[in-house]
């Protein structure tokens, strides 16, 4: 299959299209004009294009089998609450998605995440209501619905894995894993919140198995909760972290308050994932964070 990913070179589309090109797709990757990606030596194609040059994607790519959309700006801290930012990343992906149904694509992906539910603290299904309280959950929400009806239009499919906790190398330095295993590694304090949230973390490797098997899949449409079944209180996961690499470090519960859109617990239901796909995750948590650990000492020297 012949796959063109925007936002190539994020945390989410350097694992992709390292596991595609390892199951023998063909991938180009399409990247800012300033980005790199890291991994091309995988690609067929690295493409440098601003995502207002989205429309110009079916032109650029007029073979293409399958687009995943995994490009948007600021998906992290305030920059979420940014209306015009947010609005502006819907409209160039919706023109991209629509320039590539023109030519052809009929299979279209665009990434979901927790964010589109809102702070719906039950389990969580594909069916839940849809109740964002984020201008970035809210525009991509849309996106969802939106590219949808432009599938439907065009005798196209479209899926959507929706994100809860991906966690793994490369992944954003600050992010809660990341930064915590690197303090444990040297036995620094960490400041936390109440960690009184249930979570559910997915190895970045089996989101993207599980994305590819769903694209490989026939039956596969529409929304796909991403998570590993794993769920539990989220100082747990923190607990576990510190006794797996004998750290000293003084957890500091507590610390960190909730943001203003209050605490949000993360209790993804993956049946229809397992269903569709026959998939499991094959990386444990512990079996995760000792991966993380090891590649933080090797560049630490």
């Amino acid at each position: 299959m012949r796959i063109a990913v925007t936002g190539a070179s994020s945390f989410i589309g350097k694992a992709f299209i390292e596991c595609a090109a390892k199951q023998g797709h063909e991938c180009i990757a399409i990247v800012r004009k300033r980005g790199t990606i890291g991994i091309s030596r995988l690609c067929t194609l690295v493409q440098r294009m601003e995502m207002e040059e989205y429309a110009d994607l079916g032109r650029n790519f007029p073979d293409i089998d399958c687009l995943v959309c995994l490009a948007w700006d600021g998906t992290r801290g305030s920059a979420r609450m940014d209306a015009e930012r947010q609005r502006k990343n819907y409209e160039w992906s919706l023109s991209g998605i629509k320039s590539m149904l023109h030519a052809g694509c009929r299979l279209i992906v665009t990434a979901g995440s927790q964010a589109e539910y809102g702070s719906y603290n039950g389990i969580i299904t594909e069916n839940t209501k849809l109740c964002p309280n984020t201008e970035y959950g809210k525009y991509k929400a849309m996106l969802y619905s939106d590219a949808a009806y432009a599938c439907e239009q065009s005798g196209a499919v479209l899926i959507e894995p929706r994100y809860f906790s991906l966690y793994g190398p490369g992944d954003f330095k600050k992010s809660l894993i990341m930064d915590t295993v690197k303090r444990m590694l040297k036995n620094e304090p960490c400041e936390l919140t109440q960690c009184i949230q249930m979570w559910d973390f997915l190895h970045i490797s089996d989101a993207s198995n599980a994305l590819i098997k769903l694209i490989e899949c026939e039956n596969a449409k529409g929304a796909y909760n991403f998570g590993s079944g794993d769920c539990r209180k989220l100082y747990e996961f923190i607990e576990e972290m510190r006794t797996l690499l004998k750290s000293r470090s003084k957890l500091n519960y507590g610390k960190i308050a909730y943001p203003d859109t209050g605490m949000v617990s993360i209790r993804p239901d993956i049946t229809k994932l397992k269903d569709t796909i026959g998939w499991k995750p094959e990386i444990s948590f512990a079996e995760g964070i000792m991966g993380i650990a090891e590649v933080l000492k090797d560049e630490d020297g």
